[in-house]
């Protein structure tokens, strides 16, 4: 009898037909139950005659499994197997706990530290594997990442694999904005027959992730296409996410991100807005996981600095949390208060040198973002794009992974390395109203203990009067560029001036005394 950890996964095998097309005309759902609990979960074809069917058990104990199907090879196949104790390192998904923050399934606290390269898994070996090797050597708990290869400035090299049988009618080694507009007549794909081999490699760098305790967060579409995936209709749509889903539900680090900018695919004529909704809840209908689902809006700051209209109607009940791009990291509190769902701010700029707004921030811009807008109660992600020359091939991190040659990461992973050491399960946003926009603070929940930055400003005092009035701290000087500490000589309360040297970039963590 097989034994699957808790949150790990279970996964049956069967043979089947091979002719006509499986991935069309074969069903093939399982029903898993344990003491009074009964998942239906849908199967999948893997290829060579092989079917699948896979689930992450969330209940420990014994598990009955009887398929049904149209085929008879297939129908009525059963199994038994255990869920056994998650171990101490398995702390299960990532879900939302308290309505606007995250927590692992286990209890266990998460803030979103996360980073941006969309294409990774697509290129090729050599710099798949330089992706996983700096992301050992960083603190990131979270990646944005594509399931379709990306075609744009700097992206212009085909992957070696595509997810569909076929392949691109037209290539070019030059990026222009009308290659998005591919005609029907222009596309070479039978988008009703997947490759599994290029989902195999997926799920194995999932699973590397997984290792890591790195968390695959999963652009389902975007708009940056020349293939044709952005343009597959309604019926191949339902058909992607049904397999896609079906293969990776079961994969406890996997969040779903139905797009990365989805505003900009309706302006691309790609898919309208008003398909969204009915995306969100098929993700939702077919994963028997549960896993965290979003959108992600386009961002263009002579249209959108000042505004939010272009933002998906984040109430939607099926959507888990706000991921949003924009650079306007003081509103964070305000948007989890309205909402009442976690904020993570997936785009505020990358760190770079290119020739885009969006991706020339200094490492010092992307560090200061990562402090005020995780101590204002939201994520944050990274971002890298720096170039050797115009229109190179090396690779850029945020679009093929590889090397980080910036300077943020250094420093973010010195600010994770804080709030883990001070014992920060989530962030409750102080200072929000009153004199002090321009520094950012939070607390842990019971007070205890409290973050000041200060950024750039460089005040000689300060009255901290947010602290609860009857409380005194303990105060360590933190330099968050520097990253230097060192113990500052006063008590702090809410009524007294609190001295700082004058500096860029100071830092408080202030300790409650006993």
């Amino acid at each position: 009898m097989q034994k699957v950890e808790k949150w790990k996964r279970y996964e049956m095998t069967l043979d089947g037909p091979v002719d006509g097309n499986p991935y069309t005309e074969v069903s093939l759902i399982a029903e898993f139950v344990n003491n009074g609990t009964k998942i239906s979960v849908k199967g999948f074809y893997d290829g060579k005659g092989k079917y699948k069917v896979r689930y992450m058990p969330q209940k420990e104990g014994m598990w009955e499994v009887k398929t049904r199907s149209n085929v008879a090879e297939l129908n009525e196949k059963t199994d038994i197997f255990e869920c056994t104790e998650a171990n101490k390192e398995n702390h299960g998904p990532v879900v939302v706990s308290g309505k606007t923050h995250f927590s692992y399934a286990d209890g266990k606290g998460y803030i979103p530290f996360g980073t941006t390269a969309y294409a990774w898994t697509v290129q090729p070996e050599n710099i798949r594997q330089e992706t996983l090797a700096t992301l050992k050597q960083n603190k990131f708990n979270k990646i944005r990442m594509t399931v379709f290869p990306k075609n744009y400035s700097y992206n212009t090299e085909e992957p070696e694999l595509y997810p569909y049988e076929g392949g691109p009618k037209k290539t070019a080694d030059t990026f222009d904005f009308d290659d998005w507009m591919v005609s029907s007549e222009d596309i070479g794909f039978d988008f009703s027959r997947f490759i599994p081999e290029y989902f195999k490699n997926l799920e194995r760098y999932i699973d590397e992730l997984d290792n890591l305790g790195i968390e695959a967060d999963l652009i389902i579409f975007h708009p940056y296409d020349h293939w044709g995936f952005a343009r597959m209709g309604k019926k191949y749509n339902k058909l992607y996410i049904q397999y896609l889903v079906a293969r990776l539900a079961s994969f406890k680090n996997v969040w779903w991100s139905l797009a990365n900018e989805y505003d900009l695919m309706d302006l691309c004529g790609q898919i309208r807005l008003d398909e969204w909704d009915s995306i969100g809840k098929l993700v939702q209908d077919e994963d028997p996981s549960g896993h965290l689902l979003s959108i992600h809006n386009w961002y263009d700051p002579p249209q959108h600095k000042d505004n939010t209209k272009n933002w998906y109607d984040y109430s939607k009940p099926w959507i888990t949390h706000l991921s949003v791009q924009n650079d306007n990291v003081f509103n964070v509190p305000k948007w989890v208060s309205e909402y009442r769902k976690p904020v993570i701010i997936d785009e505020c700029r990358y760190e770079g040198n290119i020739e885009f707004g969006w991706g020339d921030n200094t490492a010092k811009g992307m560090m200061d973002f990562f402090w005020r807008i995780i101590l204002r109660g939201g994520g944050a992600t990274h971002g890298e794009t720096y170039i050797d020359k115009p229109n190179t091939k090396r690779p850029i991190w945020w679009a093929h992974g590889g090397k980080l040659y910036g300077d943020s990461q250094k420093r973010i992973n010195y600010f994770k390395d804080i709030l883990d050491k001070n014992g920060f399960s989530y962030i409750v946003a102080q200072a929000t109203e009153g004199p002090h926009w321009e520094l950012a603070a939070g607390s842990t929940p019971d007070l205890k203990k409290f973050i000041v930055y200060f950024g750039e400003n460089q005040p000689e005092f300060e009255i901290l009067d947010f602290l609860p009035k009857e409380k005194k701290y303990s105060a360590q000087l933190i330099n968050a560029w520097d990253m230097t500490e060192s113990k500052l000589n006063q008590k702090v309360t809410a009524n007294e001036v609190t001295y700082l040297p004058r500096n860029e970039f100071n830092v408080l963590i202030l300790t409650e005394d006993n």
